[in-house]
């Protein structure tokens, strides 16, 4: 018998199987990550040993959401990549399966307590309706009402246990119910899998390294701020943090991170005036007086309660600026947990030259706001966001930083400083109303003063208004500054230094004439 034929069969099957291997499935490691303002391109690595001829390499566990046209695979060996496919995967695990039962489980028990419960309300509801125990019967004696009342209560003391008990059971399963569900949550993004199969082709049997890039949008960083000044005369400390986050499923634990400002707010905002047109007041049905033209000016000062953050270990970071945007590589791995939105970094810490000025809207807020001005502060590569603010070491508030702007000064408000006292008051020996024919000519007159509490010498800044006559039958008239500058907005503003303890006081007055028919606002 001729066994050629056979033994070239086995040969073929041995040679198939050598050809066409198995899958090989292994999950990569997560090395670095370029996280943008919004997106994050993730890049990992994998170690596999392959068999000679072609194979497939999964490489399984990437988020559900990663931007398909953006994955990208390379190779470090003697070995080609054939191709590179993307693909969806389910996967219910065992974990999930018992969880779920358990949560049904605990469903089911919740109804049946309710039901129950429902049972005993309405038993006490029966008893409540029959509460008049005598009746028609007059002559119910005191020994059998004495029996009826300890039925009665014997019942409801019964049936009162019997509901808190039930009340108790039931805030127990919905505690476990809780711990159920959040523990589910944890499974769901890794059950709906996505997974790369990369097939490959060798000549050997080899131990082969596959790196894997990807880019998905479920991340991103936003940038903020501690600002610190101990003294009007120290330099501006600015401390330059970011806040990561991401919510792939998967945690990003001891890696490299660049931060980059490509992208594929209690408020210190210090009131500012518009110009004040004098119009008819007019009511609305509650009675409470508005402009005709429903302006309205805001006015957002500071809070004072303490912000809540976590301490974050210092890392500053190497800046490599691009052509259109800036990359911060952080010096020092962390990590970020899936789903964590307070994993804080330090990109850097300024100290920079500034000069400060105080200002003040009396009118609107008589707190004096530091305001501190850096010049060339593009240098720096900060992006707009929120600021921490402190003063001599005290926490004052929170500010906006606000980059979008065409000067080439940077202004920080620092929020108040109780050492800077401003008053605004009406000066009653000149202001003074007079009725002349159909009008009323209307005198007044308000003195604002300044004091300078702290022991260094300030520069300060107060703004008020000037009235604006709104139509042709009122007229504005003899308005003395005391020396102001006055825009276009008819807006005064006073600039003067003060030294240790002095102050000084300044008048704004001006006579108002309109007719006796309107009611105008001249405060």
């Amino acid at each position: 018998m001729n066994k050629r034929p056979i033994l070239l069969f086995a040969y073929c099957v041995a040679s198939a199987f050598q050809v066409y291997s198995a899958d090989i499935k292994t999950a990569p490691k997560i090395t670095d990550v370029t996280v943008y303002l919004q997106g994050a391109s993730v890049f990992s690595n994998a170690s596999v040993k392959i068999p000679e001829g072609v194979s497939k390499v999964i490489l399984t566990d990437l988020p559900t959401f990663v931007n398909q046209e953006s994955i990208q695979v390379a190779g470090k060996g003697d070995f080609t990549i054939i191709n590179v496919l993307f693909q969806q995967t389910v996967e219910r695990t065992s974990i999930v399966d018992s969880l779920t039962k358990v949560k049904q489980t605990l469903t089911d028990k919740q109804k049946e307590l309710s039901y129950t419960k429902d049972v005993y309300k309405t038993q006490i509801d029966v008893l409540n309706a029959n509460k008049d125990i005598k009746g028609t019967n007059a002559n119910l004696s005191t020994i059998e009402l004495e029996k009826v009342l300890k039925f009665y209560q014997k019942q409801l003391l019964d049936f009162n246990a019997q509901m808190y008990e039930i009340e108790k059971r039931q805030e127990k399963i919905e505690e476990d119910l809780t711990a159920v569900e959040n523990e589910l949550a944890t499974y769901t993004d890794k059950q709906n899998k996505c997974d790369v199969v990369v097939t490959v082709s060798s000549t050997k049997a080899q131990t082969i390294d596959l790196g894997l890039s990807y880019f998905f949008n479920n991340a991103g960083w936003t940038p903020f701020y501690e600002v610190r000044v101990a003294d009007v005369d120290k330099d501006l400390q600015v401390i330059y943090k970011a806040e990561v986050y991401q919510t792939s499923g998967y945690d990003w634990n001891n890696i490299s991170v660049t931060l980059s400002t490509g992208n594929p707010t209690l408020n210190g905002t210090i009131p500012t005036l518009d110009k004040w047109v004098l119009q008819q007041k007019t009511y609305n049905h509650y009675g409470r007086m508005k402009a005709e033209d429903n302006t309205e000016m805001d006015l957002m000062v500071f809070g004072y309660a303490a912000p809540v953050s976590k301490s974050a270990k210092v890392a500053m970071a190497t800046t490599n600026e691009k052509t259109t945007s800036v990359e911060f590589t952080i010096n020092e791995k962390f990590s970020v947990k899936s789903s964590q939105n307070d994993a804080k970094v330090t990109i850097h810490d300024y100290s920079m030259p500034a000069s400060y000025i105080y200002r003040c809207v009396p009118k609107l807020d008589k707190h004096a706001y530091l305001l501190a001005k850096v010049t060339n502060f593009s240098q720096y590569n900060f992006l707009s966001g929120n600021a921490w603010l402190y003063l001599d070491g005290n926490y004052v508030g929170t500010s906006y930083l606000d980059i979008a702007q065409t000067t080439d000064t940077l202004q920080f408000s620092l929020g108040q400083d109780n050492g800077i006292v401003v008053e605004r008051k009406l000066a009653d020996d000149f202001s003074s109303k007079k009725s002349i024919s159909k009008n009323y000519k209307q005198a007044i007159a308000w003195n604002i003063s300044a004091k300078n509490n702290k022991r260094s010498n300030v520069t300060i800044e107060i703004a008020d208004n000037i009235p604006v006559a709104g139509n042709l039958q009122i007229e504005v008239s003899d308005v003395k500054n005391d020396g102001a500058q006055v825009d276009d907005q008819n807006i005064a503003t006073w600039r003067f230094n003060l030294k240790p303890g002095e102050s000084k006081k300044v008048t704004l007055s001006y006579i108002v004439t309109y007719p006796k028919t309107m009611d105008l606002d001249l405060r």
